[in-house]
């Protein structure tokens, strides 16, 4: 009887599973396993392997020829000196959470070591105050005018105007009566990481301009300007825009700023 397409392949899908139960019977008997498949993928792995090797080793051989010395160095001429008073001084006023330090960088006014000024921390209370920037407590009481205990976390507070007054010697020993350049203002103020906001602000007014005496009135401070138009003016100094020609106007320490231009450090030193 003759088969149709239908029956003939299910019969020999039947005979292939019996074929492959038989060989599965068979092995499972003879207690053998098929390492072909095993074989065919070590082979492959290691064809892979030579095959990156060989790469990396074509990669890495570069070949160079060095020179055996440079060409020699053009003449530099040097440059001329400088006035030392024309140079920055490099100040930084460096600040922790029981002392601020005055020195230099360059080292002509102290160092980190032996600096010019050293300031313990103040403003506890009881003691005298003409504000609450003078206070730990931020409480300045006006009838006593001393320090009195407040609800806030003590912050610290140092002698701002013993800071301003260092400041302000080394600004009139350096620059009084001459016309100032405008980099000699720069300063760094160095603070630790813990340092509250408030603080900053006070050391920063410390710095800029020269502080009154204690229970005074403090004036607004001139600021030192590139401003063309006032370079053109017949007065050097603006008293409307509080601002100076540093060229031409004499320096004057109690009414110009002092280190205005203040760099502030991620960190201390």
């Amino acid at each position: 009887m003759a088969l149709n397409a239908h029956q003939l392949r299910s019969k020999t899908r039947a005979a292939v599973r019996r074929r492959e139960a038989q060989i599965e019977d068979d092995e499972r008997e003879s207690g053998e396993l098929n390492l072909i498949p095993y074989l065919d993928i070590v082979t492959n792995l290691m064809l892979f392997l030579l095959a990156s090797i060989s790469a990396g080793i074509i990669l890495v051989q570069i070949n160079t020829t060095l020179p055996d010395k440079g060409p020699a160095a053009p003449n530099v001429t040097k440059p001329p000196p400088q006035n030392p008073d024309e140079l920055p001084l490099n100040l930084v006023v460096s600040v922790t959470r029981d002392r601020a330090l005055i020195w230099s960088i360059t080292g002509v006014e102290g160092t980190l070591t032996q600096p010019k000024a050293s300031f313990l921390r103040t403003g506890r209370d009881g003691e005298v105050c003409d504000g609450a920037y003078m206070c730990e407590s931020n409480l300045c009481d006006a009838t006593s005018g001393r320090c009195k205990a407040g609800p806030e976390a003590p912050a610290p507070v140092f002698d701002y105007r013993g800071i301003n007054a260092a400041l302000f010697e080394i600004a009139s020993r350096r620059y009084a009566g001459k016309a100032r350049p405008a980099s000699t203002y720069q300063i760094r103020l160095m603070a630790d990481g813990q340092i509250p906001y408030s603080t900053i602000v006070s050391l920063m007014g410390a710095m800029r301009c020269r502080m009154p005496e204690l229970g005074k009135t403090s004036a607004r401070c001139l600021l030192p300007t590139e401003d063309e138009a006032l370079k053109k003016a017949a007065s050097p100094i603006d008293p409307v825009g509080f601002l100076y020609d540093t060229a031409r106007a004499p320096y004057d320490p109690s009414t110009m700023a002092l280190f205005h231009d203040i760099l502030f450090s991620t960190g201390f030193e």
